[in-house]
């Protein structure tokens, strides 16, 4: 499954948070993006948790700071 990247707008809708992709590869196993950060993992059961994951380091890499808060 290929997708354009899309996203959606958080709390202060100022800023925008990347929806997570999942994409299919060749040898069976799953890439899941979010925002710039990437994963593969091998099997559909861990696509959920690698998500998590990948939110929340998206959201530590574009998070608050003293002029803009989430």
């Amino acid at each position: 499954m290929n997708s354009a990247p899309f996203y959606v707008m958080n709390d202060d809708s100022s800023r925008l948070m990347p929806v997570a992709k999942i994409r299919s590869l060749e040898d069976g196993n799953l890439m899941v993006t979010v925002g710039e950060f990437r994963s593969i993992v091998g099997s559909h059961h861990l696509v959920q948790e690698k998500i998590i994951r990948l939110t929340s380091y998206w959201l530590k890499a574009h998070g608050p700071d003293d002029n803009n808060p989430l």
